[in-house]
Order: structure tokens, then C-alpha cells, then sequence
């Protein structure tokens, strides 16, 4: 196998989750070239996002820690059959009347609105 410098290398313009990454451990001292698959690499990834603006977010969203929003619009306008209707743990959503929450896997709560 012949040496080739990184940046000789052809572009990438598409990554798969086993496409290995290039990394230089220990830099500073004892410089060792090693490997990382791309999804192991993202695994390990932190992402602390903060918009000035609205943001819509047009996928499932999921977090193993807090999701924090000053202002947090639902606006999944229904009210379901009965309160083991088929849905999944967390969705929330309203009507004139309450709003609804899964607590658990096909099971919904609800809070009657007032007017104050």
C-alpha cells in the first residue's frame, strides 16, 4: 500500500455509519494514526443548539436529556377516542376543552382548560 497524504484523497459526498474516520492520537506526545467508524465518532458527539428565532422541526426529536423552550407551541389540534388510544409515551396535544398527554405507552391524561 502506497502513502497518500489525506488531502490528496478524494472528496467523500456521502458517509455511511461503518465509513472510518482518520484520527492522530496524542498529538502532542506520542503521535499514533488510528480509526474510528463514522457513527462510533457521532456516538460520542455532545450538541448544545440555541436559536434566536422560531425553529420548526419537521422530524421525531428525541433527548436523553432536558429539552428546554421559553415558549413551546403544540399544535397538534385533536381529541382522541378514548384514553388507551394507540400512542406512544410523551406525545402531547389539545382540544377546545383539554389538553392531553401520553404518560405511558397507549395510556392519555388530560387537564381541563379554564379560562383566568
Amino acid at each position: 500500500m502506497t502513502a497518500t497524504k489525506i488531502t490528496d484523497l478524494p472528496a467523500a459526498t456521502t458517509i455511511a455509519s461503518g465509513d472510518l474516520i482518520p484520527v492522530v492520537a496524542d498529538p502532542s506526545g506520542s503521535p499514533a494514526t488510528k480509526k474510528i467508524t463514522f457513527s462510533n465518532f457521532y456516538a460520542n458527539v455532545v450538541v448544545t443548539a440555541k436559536f434566536s428565532n422560531t425553529v420548526t422541526l419537521a422530524a421525531n426529536v428525541s433527548s436523553t436529556t432536558n429539552f428546554t423552550a421559553n415558549n413551546l407551541f403544540i399544535n397538534y389540534r385533536t381529541t382522541p377516542s378514548t384514553s388507551a388510544d394507540v400512542v406512544t409515551q410523551g406525545k402531547m396535544w389539545f382540544d377546545n376543552t383539554y389538553i392531553y398527554c401520553a404518560t405511558t405507552n397507549n395510556t392519555i391524561k388530560r387537564v381541563q382548560l379554564t379560562t383566568f
